[in-house]
């Protein structure tokens, strides 16, 4: 056990200071220490929901980061992947000889000693995480959490518990590897955060080593030849629609409320699972919830019993509202690969025209996955761009995104145009008519331009936002 991780499960900890405390693993983090009897508070550069979060449960927050933030009574300094060692308030931590600890590090050190259930992947870890921590708790277990969005299902993302500790990982900076977990779920991987692992092989290795590291076992996706070849090698459990898998579905079906399947595990078939998630990616990560819910012997009957009260997660295929016939859905995906499946899921509704508002997120993941970005959206009759989401990028690394537009019009029967985004409210509503699905995409504030547009087509509707 490391020292800073003896200290925070000891108690010798007893005041921690968050930098970037308003982003969606650092609150999470403040709730889970603050949930075992530790003081939390913390700085961010500007407000939001998780800082309001934060706010309505005591927790101190201070907008604006300054070297006065930390106080001579921290033990401790936390900070994010977001925040870079010239932070004024890392740099005074060091300068009074407090440790200092990233956040993926502490995640790793709460979780010592406990009976740890981690869902790694490229994609669909948190839609996972999420199903899979209500699902416990409406059969009587009482978990610790950690999930990397807003499960719909609770109140906050992360809280401490009794029994299993439920945590969402994140492999992008390879923090998922400061885990050595009871059980693991490997969903896919994909080609993303080359950035950080340099080359595909390297980031293969990287989620080899993680099922390595499980102490018990390792479930993952058998239709997925990457995972397929990690689970060979440490004797894993497969789940998907193949044959060959352990646990699969058969009969997938989807409609108006969600998808439905037969289970089958070994030479038992239960039918007429359903699911209120959509799409096939959405079949994919019941299915691992399913199979990590047998291993720990829980009744598969049962547990299809109280499935459909699972409301899903914030921004996983939400459905917003439905204004004059215009159904307005939102979602992360940010990447190709989430893209095809969610605009696929969007089929399975039916509507006449699919109308998809698209933020791009990084330029390093445009430019990284450009011709894969230009190829995903063959589905839609009309896309709208908006600018791209820098998050912590201050350069466009050459991307621009009037071209990336033209680009992706050469590779679609869509309609493509570009909106910037201070115009989106003004000019969508304007496109739209009854019988469209409004599809808002992207893991930048695009959830919150959308909800202008959604405003404005009430206006015109209805007189009143």
């Amino acid at each position: 056990m490391n020292f800073e991780g003896e200290n925070i499960l000891c108690g010798k900890v007893k005041n921690i200071h968050f930098v970037g405390i308003g982003g969606i693993g650092m609150s999470g983090l403040a709730f889970l220490l603050k949930d075992q009897g530790v003081k939390v508070r913390g700085s961010d550069s500007k407000s939001g929901c998780n800082v309001d979060n934060l706010r309505a449960e005591g927790v101190e927050v201070i907008i604006g980061h300054k070297a006065s933030n930390i106080d001579t009574d921290t033990d401790l300094v936390a900070y994010s992947s977001a925040i870079r060692m010239d932070n004024p308030e890392i740099v005074e931590a060091k300068k009074q000889g407090i440790k200092i600890i990233k956040r993926g590090t502490l995640l790793g050190c709460i979780c010592q000693d406990k009976k740890t259930i981690a869902v790694s992947g490229s994609h669909g870890k948190t839609t996972t995480t999420s199903f899979l921590a209500y699902l416990l708790t409406a059969l009587g277990y009482d978990p610790a959490l950690f999930i990397g969005g807003l499960p719909l299902n609770h109140s906050r993302n992360a809280r401490w518990g009794k029994d299993y500790f439920v945590i969402e990982t994140d492999e992008s900076d390879g923090s998922f590897l400061n885990h050595h977990p009871w059980v693991s779920i490997i969903t896919n991987v994909d080609n993303e955060h080359i950035e950080h692992y340099k080359s595909w092989d390297n980031l293969k290795q990287s989620f080899l080593k993680f099922a390595r590291q499980t102490t018990g076992k390792v479930f993952g996706c058998g239709d997925d030849q990457t995972v397929r070849e990690i689970l060979d090698q440490v004797e894993g459990i497969k789940y998907g629609f193949g044959p060959d898998n352990d646990i699969r579905c058969e009969n997938v079906s989807f409609d108006g409320t969600g998808s439905s399947f037969d289970l089958l595990v070994g030479n038992k078939r239960i039918p007429s699972i359903k699911t209120p998630l959509f799409g096939e990616h959405n079949v994919l990560n019941t299915l691992a919830v399913l199979a990590v819910s047998s291993y720990l012997g829980d009744d598969l009957e049962s547990i299809a019993k109280v499935m459909k009260d699972f409301k899903g997660t914030k921004r996983r295929f939400q459905v917003q509202q439905t204004l004059g016939g215009i159904t307005f859905v939102d979602d992360y995906a940010h990447h190709p690969t989430e893209i095809k499946a969610v605009l696929k899921a969007s089929c399975k509704l039916k509507p006449e025209r699919m109308i998809v508002v698209f933020q791009p997120h990084r330029f390093s993941r445009v430019k990284a996955l450009y011709d894969e970005f230009c190829h995903c959206f063959c589905k839609v009759d009309r896309l709208i761009v908006t600018d791209i989401y820098g998050a912590s990028e201050d350069s466009n690394r050459g991307v621009e995104v009037k071209e990336f537009c033209s680009d992706i019009a050469k590779n679609t029967c869509a309609d493509v145009q570009y909106i910037p985004k201070e115009f989106l409210a003004k000019e969508v509503p304007l496109l739209l008519k009854s019988g469209d699905l409004c599809l808002s995409l992207g893991a930048g504030d695009i959830n919150s331009l959308i909800a202008e547009v959604a405003r404005e087509v009430k206006e015109k509707i209805y007189g009143s936002k």
